[in-house]
């Protein structure tokens, strides 16, 4: 990928910068690092966010990629809830401006206190939703008022307008790459003719990797694919694909028909073939119909259950069963989210919950859990088995969650219904269906 043309911001001297030129975001090349680092959130308003990064005549004061060194002591931030102890950076670091902007938020939430202060990280969708999730916890916990997490997130949507300013999803080089990639897939089709006529998914897929590797490199590292690389919008194997590349193998809807898939090398942004446009049509239908009747059946599985699991609830908080069984479980990073808010039982008898100040610790250990299924309670579900996060969220009728389950598959089930990708996965039979063959 070509290197990104960012510039270096310094600060040079102390900051100085007027009260008045911050509260009316004039700001220009030589104030621009002192407003930044003496901006509070609540002066981070429309004319400042235009100031900053509006693009006039192909030019803007800075980029949110832009790199800005920052000196020690510059960012200082509340290390506790009540406000009274603060924390500066000890150590001179580099950032970028959108990142900086984006901690003064966090910092004047007073959220920054929850992750051990500046998070130097470029802000997609998997560290967004991690802070998310930081959140989260700290409301169950009570570290944070459903006020304050209600500002921020209002804070957040005020940001969306922006979009277009901050991360450009059309460019000159986006909306004209099918140029480039029409010469590669050409080649494809020809190499693939027999296979792409007899309407083989396997090739089809292959030849959509080989196009979306060939677009990566062409398109680089230019501005328009930050909306898609950061997850905030579009999908590259999906949206992407058929808009600027191929739609690819489409199931015909007719379950008589001796061919089963058919093969669309044209896209959207060039148009669909008039050859290819019956076959794209065909796949409106069956979508419509598969979104349909996964619907019904998962609106049945909602209401079974909660048929059948609506008596089931939590007996008082401090409840115990007393019951000896437990489930054995590796905790790792990846399914530590799971447990947390369960009790581990401790070599002495005692109990440990897991919540979101000590789960690091529990990363990498096998431990006892208390676990709902093994409560003796004739009453319903204990609060040693059952753990602290019904509780938390006062909703003890714990029975009328499990509709969550075939709600969450039908949910699936229906954003199928916009994604037209056919996969395929390579199976090994003998270690699918006799796996203790193989150890």
């Amino acid at each position: 990928m070509a290197a990104r043309k960012s510039k270096l911001w310094q600060l040079i001297g102390s900051p100085t910068i007027s009260k008045t030129d911050i509260e009316t975001a004039n700001v220009n090349k030589d104030n621009l690092v002192s407003y930044v680092f003496s901006v509070k959130k609540d002066q981070i308003t429309y004319n400042a966010i235009m100031q900053i990064f509006g693009n006039y005549d192909g030019k803007c004061l800075a980029y949110p990629y832009d790199l800005l060194e920052v000196p020690v002591g510059t960012f200082t931030y509340y290390t506790d809830k009540e406000k009274t102890k603060t924390k500066s950076n000890t150590n001179k670091f580099t950032t970028t401006v959108g990142v900086y902007l984006f901690n003064v938020f966090l910092r004047d939430f007073n959220f920054s206190r929850l992750f051990d202060g500046y998070i130097n990280k470029t802000i997609n969708k998997k560290v967004y939703g991690g802070i998310e999730q930081k959140l989260s916890y700290a409301l169950l916990e009570d570290d944070i008022t459903t006020q304050e997490l209600k500002e921020f997130e209002d804070t957040v949507q005020w940001f969306m307008p922006f979009e277009t300013v901050l991360t450009p999803n059309h460019t000159e080089k986006m909306i004209t790459c099918t140029k480039a990639i029409g010469k590669k897939k050409e080649e494809l089709i020809k190499k693939y003719k027999k296979e792409i006529e007899a309407g083989d998914p396997v090739i089809a897929e292959r030849i959509e990797q080989e196009l979306l590797k060939f677009a990566t490199e062409y398109i680089g590292d230019d501005p328009s694919m930050d909306t898609i690389l950061s997850g905030a919008g579009g999908d590259f194997d999906n949206n992407f694909k058929n808009m600027f590349v191929m739609k690819g193998a489409i199931a015909d809807p007719d379950p008589n028909a001796k061919q089963k898939y058919r093969i669309v090398t044209g896209n959207y942004i060039d148009g669909i073939p008039a050859e290819e446009y019956a076959i794209v049509a065909g796949a409106g239908v069956q979508g419509a119909y598969a979104r349909g009747k996964k619907t019904e059946i998962g609106g049945y599985y909602e209401k079974l259950f909660v048929a059948a699991y609506q008596n089931l609830s939590l007996d008082p908080r401090g409840s115990d069963c007393g019951t000896k069984g437990y489930i054995t479980v590796s905790l790792d990073k990846n399914n530590i989210k799971d447990y947390i808010y369960s009790y581990v039982i401790n070599n002495n008898g005692t109990y440990t919950l897991i919540d979101s100040k000590n789960m690091d610790s529990f990363v990498g250990k096998t431990v006892k859990l208390r676990f709902a299924s093994m409560c003796i309670s004739k009453t319903g579900i204990c609060n040693k088995c059952a753990g602290e996060l019904f509780y938390l969220l006062d909703d003890t009728r714990v029975g009328i969650n499990l509709a969550q389950i075939p709600d969450t598959l039908k949910l699936r089930s229906m954003k199928g219904f916009h994604n037209s990708i056919i996969q395929t996965q390579k199976m090994d039979v003998e270690k699918a269906f006799f796996p203790w063959d193989k150890e």
